[in-house]
């Protein structure tokens, strides 16, 4: 088993006195809660919890909550936190990636994930090709830690065609790692009209 200590900040009171509590799970839905605490937190103010029994090498979810006596206040933005599978061992990053976006015909934007730095920030970078074999590389994009998204615009695509790409994180800890495989498509062109299901478009004259 693990334990892991999970911190917070006050950014706004609501302009009442309040108290915060944790939710933390090892999927987006959460479902765990530390004990609410404080009672006297104004913004600004930090707050910590202690959580055990949590599972080694697991990849775990939380943020922050926090009320005051007019209610539960908005909670705070998901974050990510990976527990090691032996008391202060090094785990290796983990990096993921997203569906791309803004295609066209002849270009898109990949985009990535950070879910695990390791013991230390790093870099990341896209390798993309019409095959798994790939064949091309964005640059690399560096101070890149757990929680950090980044995204990459690539052009010189051919229309209407499949592509793959994957991930790529590297840290001063060891080897890189990489994502798994996906695929998108280019837009079809033809005559000169980007169609975006490769479907034939007629147009009708009155």
């Amino acid at each position: 088993m693990a334990q892991a200590t999970l911190n917070g900040t006050i950014l706004d009171d609501g302009g009442l006195p309040c108290e915060g509590r944790f939710q933390y799970g090892s999927t987006v839905v959460m479902g765990l809660f530390t004990p609410w605490q404080g009672g006297a937190f104004v913004t600004g103010d930090t707050f910590s919890a202690l959580v055990t029994g949590i599972m080694g090498g697991t990849l775990y979810y939380f943020r922050a909550e926090v009320r005051n006596a007019a209610g539960v206040g908005t909670a705070g933005a998901i974050l990510l936190f990976m527990t090691s599978l032996h008391g202060g061992s090094i785990l290796n990053p983990i990096v993921d990636i997203f569906t791309a976006t803004s295609i066209i015909e002849d270009a898109a934007v990949l985009n990535g994930i950070v879910t695990f730095q390791g013991d230390r920030v790093g870099e990341a970078r896209f390798h993309y090709g019409a095959s798994p074999s790939y064949g091309m590389v964005t640059a690399w994009q560096g101070g890149l830690g757990t929680g950090s998204l980044f995204s990459a615009g690539i052009q010189g695509l051919s229309p209407g065609c499949v592509y793959h790409c994957r991930a790529e994180f590297r840290n001063s800890h060891g080897p890189p790692v990489f994502s798994g495989d996906l695929t998108f498509s280019t837009l079809s062109q033809v005559g000169g009209m980007v169609l975006a299901d490769d479907s034939l478009l007629v147009l009708l004259g009155g």
